[in-house]
């Protein structure tokens, strides 16, 4: 009773004056009373001839007190459902003006957005109350816009709908910019009170967050409001190296508390998980990661993606410098016994092996392999009927790359781009007055172009194109004198190239250059694209940008192309989004983690800032559930009267044609609640899988669906039949009729009474079993430190009123994993190892653990697809709910020693 008083104690009314017509009640009272009045009553001679008679129907004369009151009793919640009473209300904002909202929602903010949104409608509820005006902003520009726009003053409610309406946007806050729009566009003497509300970190230099600080408080208070510190955005830095382990880091802001669970995943293009590695923020700022994963699947990794972290930021885009493609590099056979370093596929072998699967061979067995490209050092005359394959091979879209060299003087010229002249060209001789010659600055239109050209490279000697070159010949690189020193032409689907110099030191230093290895790797990536498609101007074309959650997109008319000289050092913007430039055969990732390099928190602010974190809110609107009550009372009273105006013996046929409408609408307003048709006795006579609720109607939906394909599971695989599935509350309903309870975690989630935690406690100390289900494939309560995320949170709140033992990791023997089926791991929607058991010496149940803790959102898997033609994911999924409910029936018996010979014999198998 005590604790009831003190919940009221925190009741407010938003239109308390509307309480003044609870007076009027009595008044409502004596008017039912006295109209209609009473009849006239007139004496009539002949009502004697009636004496005797008894009447079928009888009508009350006056309406019964109890319908009275229960009338009033409606009348009464309407009253205050129209003064709004508010439990636990924000406190007033206690300021005159214009409340200024400046969101921030550059690309830090996807991972913070929900929480920033709720923070935001909680300032516009009080401003609403207080009745003042409200401007919006936010720190990013819009795609293809330098300046920051203001949005209001508007009321309220309507920039309640705008926050509602804004993005995030993949590309950092400019906070210049929203200083000079603070500046320009403040045109008002009222005093504006800011509240900023951002992701926690600094996404300009604390120079930037200092003016724009002082320029929001400029025209009147300004707070800043930003997340835990455990909440706060990381940002994944590329440490990437073709042909090596895919290295990556992990930045977090000074502050962040070490031992924050993070999950790194190496994703192919159709979105597939190759590999992941699961690891923990350290007591520094930079956690680094190494994903090791085989040759055979490393050329297939498309992006790398920080798991449950949204946005650029939690991504890597991989170019085409990171596929790796089977290159065929012909050798004859005397050249093993030359010397290595005259040898040009030595230094061919050196520049090209790391980034690509390099095959050697005759020209023959190149082509049986299936190589996308075919190299050629010095090869000069070809057997017919391998030139006419080789020929075959080029048409059908293969890269031929030949060079130069003693063996080609003789002036050979088939599959090449342009016929060659006999002898070449010397320019090292005593007897010649050339000198060597360096590189010409690349054409916009080479794929070398962009390319750091070393002023150190001369070519002593080269082999010249024949005169009367066809246009369709393209020059990719030249001399200085301008005589071409790379040619390149089509061949029907296929590419010839041609380097007018050795592959080895011979002719020329090139090949001890690093230029030597960027061009080659550039020529390689060409592999399969037709020369008309490698045209370029000397700018990379936006092919596909990010949006604010990290998803790739066409690019719309806003993206700019990038030019390629100045690619490497381009920040992303409004005008250039993170994502893929270039051109075909040239494609190059934007990343936001290689330019923004590390991330920083938020400096400290002028003087007078108020600084604060967000809050859940506790405030809880009254007025939805007031009027519900009033509706079903409405409906009860219409249904009462329909039976009290009807003739007893026929009064249900009527209730059912007059009032069957209203019995219609009474059930579904009561739809919505928990429907208890069963009895104890039907929960103690069958077997019934059982979740919690959770507070989210659509995630009830999906966790009674899930199970309600694993009853037809257990049905059709075990001895088990379920005699169905149903929702509880602990609170109100017997737990100790169901075995296993599955409990997913909402954001939404209500606070857990003493009464159901003494009940889950009860019920977990004598024999029952929970399965935690966080959905976020990383609830792990017994971190010291705690996790970040709203849903973890909701679950070490929620049990740290229980006497839980200490859990662990489950161990690779677990039963879990062999109660039923033989598993690896424990997969629902997400495939996360991480499942939390009680520890093996915490545990009093003959080795059963009463509280299970896991992410991988079950149910969500169970409810996909239809379960009598699962997919391969969705089968491994319901083979881990068998075992969970096998774990549930029959205990640890599988880790009995007397199924030992079964268990390996099927291993066996």
């Amino acid at each position: 009773m005590s604790g009831f008083i003190a919940s009221l104690s925190g009741l407010t009314f938003i239109n308390p004056w509307i309480l003044a017509g609870l007076a009027a009640l009595p008044v409502l009272w004596f008017l039912l009373r006295v109209i209609p009045p009473s009849p006239k009553i007139v004496r009539l001679p002949t009502v004697r001839f009636m004496a005797g008679l008894n009447p079928s129907d009888r009508v009350s004369a006056h309406t019964p007190w109890w319908i009275l009151l229960l009338r009033l009793i409606i009348a009464a919640l309407v009253l205050l459902a129209l003064a709004r009473p508010v439990l636990n209300p924000a406190e007033s904002l206690n300021q005159s003006g214009i409340i200024r909202i400046v969101m921030d929602n550059g690309w830090a903010a996807a991972q913070t957005w929900t929480a920033q949104q709720s923070a935001a409608e909680q300032i516009l509820d009080r401003a609403a109350r207080d009745r003042l005006p409200v401007i919006v902003m936010t720190t990013a520009p819009d795609p293809g816009k330098l300046q920051i726009g203001m949005l209001g003053p508007m009321p309220a409610g309507e920039a309640r709908n705008m926050v509602r309406g804004l993005h995030t946007r993949s590309w950092p806050a400019d906070y210049t910019a929203v200083a000079t729009a603070v500046r320009d566009g403040t045109k008002t003497k009222d005093a504006i009170h800011t509240y900023w509300i951002g992701h926690g970190l600094n996404d300009g230099t604390p120079a930037h967050a200092t003016a724009l600080a002082r320029a929001l408080q400029s025209n009147g208070s300004l707070t800043y409001l930003e997340p835990e510190p455990a909440a706060r955005p990381v940002l994944l830095v590329s440490h990437l190296k073709p042909g090596q382990d895919l290295a990556v880091s992990i930045s977090t802001a000074a502050g962040t508390p070490a031992g924050l669970p993070l999950a790194v995943d190496a994703l192919g293009n159709d979105g597939r998980v190759l590999e992941r590695v699961d690891t923990l923020s350290g007591d520094t700022t930079t956690t680094d990661v190494t994903i090791k994963i085989p040759e055979s699947l490393r050329s297939q990794v498309a992006r790398i993606h920080l798991s449950g972290r949204n946005g650029a930021g939690g991504l890597i885009l991989l170019d085409d410098q990171f596929e790796r493609r089977m290159v065929g590099l012909a050798t004859t056979q005397d050249e093993g016994t030359r010397a290595p370093l005259t040898d040009a596929p030595y230094y061919l072998t050196r520049a090209i092996e790391p980034y690509v699967e390099l095959k050697t061979g005759s020209i023959d067995e190149l082509m049986k392999s299936g190589p996308s490209v075919i190299i050629l050092p010095d090869v000069g005359a070809i057997p017919p009927e391998t030139l006419n394959a080789l020929e075959d091979w080029v048409k059908a879209g293969g890269l031929l790359l030949r060079f130069a060299g003693p063996n080609m003087t003789q002036g050979e010229s088939f599959l090449t781009p342009a016929p060659l002249m006999r002898g070449g060209r010397a320019m090292d001789g005593g007897l010649t007055w050339d000198k060597p010659q360096t590189l010409a600055p690349f054409d916009d239109e080479s794929p070398f172009y962009g390319l750091e050209l070393p002023a150190d490279i001369e070519v002593r000697r080269q082999i010249l194109s024949a005169p009367g070159t066809s246009d369709a010949v393209r020059v990719w690189a030249a001399l200085t004198d301008g005589t071409p020193l790379v040619t390149a032409s089509s061949l029907d689907n296929g590419l010839l190239v041609m380097v007018h110099t050795t592959a080895s030191p011979e002719w020329s230093n090139l090949a001890l250059s690093g230029l030597y290895v960027q061009m080659l790797r550039r020529v390689i990536a060409l592999a399969g694209t037709p020369i008309t498609n490698t045209h370029a101007d000397g700018t990379l074309e936006p092919l596909q940008i990010l949006d604010g959650d990290g998803r790739l997109q066409a690019p719309d008319s806003t993206a700019e192309p990038i030019d390629a000289r100045a690619f490497d050092k381009q920040m992303p913007d409004a005008r250039h989004p993170p994502g893929y430039y270039g051109h075909a055969g040239a494609k190059r990732a934007l990343n936001v983690g290689e330019r923004v390099g590390r991330v920083t928190a938020m400096p400290s602010l002028p003087n007078g800032v108020v600084r604060g974190s967000f809050t859940g809110g506790t405030e809880t609107d009254l007025m939805p559930a007031l009027l519900a009550t009033a509706l079903l009372l409405f409906l009860a009273d219409w249904i009462i009267m329909m039976i009290l105006q009807s003739p007893l013996m026929i009064g249900f046929s009527r209730m059912a044609r007059s009032g069957g409408t209203a019995m219609i609408i009474l059930g579904l307003s009561l739809s919505a609640a928990p429907a208890h048709a069963q009895t104890a006795m039907d929960f103690a006579n069958g077997t019934w899988l059982a979740h919690v609720r959770s507070g989210d109607p659509t995630l009830d939906a999906v966790a009674r669906k899930g199970l309600e394909n694993m009853d037809f599971v257990l049905t059709n695989r075990t001895s088990v039949e379920p005699a169905g599935v149903v929702m509880v509350d602990p609170e109100k309903d017997d737990l100790a009729f169901f075995p296993l309870l599955y409990w997913p975690i909402a954001p939404s989630a209500p606070p857990v009474s003493d009464k159901a935690l003494k009940a889950i406690q009860y019920y977990l100390d004598h024999g029952g079993i929970i399965l935690f289900d966080t959905r976020d494939q990383g609830a792990t309560i017994a971190l010291p430190t705690g996790v970040p995320g709203r849903n973890q949170i909701i679950l070490r709140n929620m049990v740290a009123g229980l006497n839980v033992p200490p859990l662990s990791i489950a161990p690779e023997d677990h039963v879990l994993k062999r109660s039923f089926y033989l598993l690896e791991s424990f997969p629902g929607r997400y495939d996360s190892k991480n499942l939390w058991v009680e520890e093996q010496t915490a545990i009093g149940r003959d080795g059963v653990s009463s509280v299970i803790v896991g992410g991988n959102d079950w149910a969500a898997m169970w409810a996909e697809g239809d379960p009598d033609r699962p997919t391969m994911s969705q089968e491994m999924s319901y083979r881990f709910g068998v075992n969970l409910m096998m774990y549930a029936l029959t205990g640890n018996y599988k880790a009995d020693q007397v199924h030992l010979p079964h268990i390996l014999e099927r291993l066996g198998q």
